[in-house]
């Protein structure tokens, strides 16, 4: 028993990271969560990929939305679709804050 618990554990660990090459490189995974006022979507992508993956997910799970409309920050500040979390040092679990741009208002004094 405990032998096919450790191979289940191992198999469990090797789901959570993909190996790149048969060398000693490891791709490692990151599990983001964008929240909105009303939504909250999970992504897992690579570290290394570009956080425009990110945005496009959420525009794709999110149709109310129109594409291009909004706002994402992290740790309060906008960030560049060609960065990576790696760049972000993001870490799993991490959130990312989405905020619908609004148009108008009145400044009141």
């Amino acid at each position: 028993m405990s032998g096919k618990a450790s191979r289940e554990k191992d198999t469990a660990a090797a789901a959570a990271t993909e190996k790149k090459d048969s060398k000693t490189a490891v791709v490692m995974l990151v599990t983001l969560k964008v929240v909105g006022q009303e939504r909250v979507v999970k992504h897992t992508m690579k570290m290394t990929d570009k956080l425009q993956v990110l945005k496009d997910v959420w525009y794709h799970k999110v149709p109310e939305v129109t594409y291009g409309t909004g706002v994402f920050m992290y740790d309060g500040c906008r960030f560049d679709a060609d960065s990576t979390p790696e760049e972000m040092e993001m870490e799993d679990g991490d959130m990312v804050d989405f905020f619908e741009e609004q148009i108008g208002g009145v400044f009141v004094a």
